[in-house]
């Protein structure tokens, strides 16, 4: 099985990666001559907060892109986060529509009765 199998390696390996490439990315981007009022004065800061931004951003991006592969897309992608429906919704969806089917079925036997008594009463 190996390490792999565990889901700390797989999950906490690629997210440290990532984590590392924005802080690079950040990095390799410079520092401006005129700090962002956001940064406080502080290049650092500006660095955490780059980094966080990207990191972010690409957590997000991977958890769209992971779950669309296993055929979940979002209901909901915005500034509030991203949201999916409920598992039970489909469930109740598909028992729904095969207690639809055995109603339908049920009623074209009931249906198919009723003509046959209709053909067996006496006509006046």
């Amino acid at each position: 099985m190996g390490a792999l199998s565990d889901p700390r390696v797989r999950y906490l390996g690629p997210l440290g990666l990532w984590l590392a490439a924005a802080v690079a990315i950040s990095l390799i981007e410079g520092t401006p001559d005129r700090l962002p009022a956001v940064a406080l004065g502080s290049s650092v800061l500006l660095h955490a907060l780059r980094a966080g931004a990207l990191f972010a951003i690409g957590f997000a991006v991977a958890t769209v892109l992971t779950r669309a592969g296993a055929g979940r897309l979002p209901t909901v992608l915005g500034t509030s986060g991203i949201g999916y429906d409920a598992e039970e919704t489909r469930v109740t969806t598909t028992a729904l529509a095969d207690l639809q089917e055995q109603v339908d079925e049920q009623q074209a036997t009931l249906d198919g009765l009723a003509e046959q008594l209709d053909a067996l009463r006496p006509k006046s």
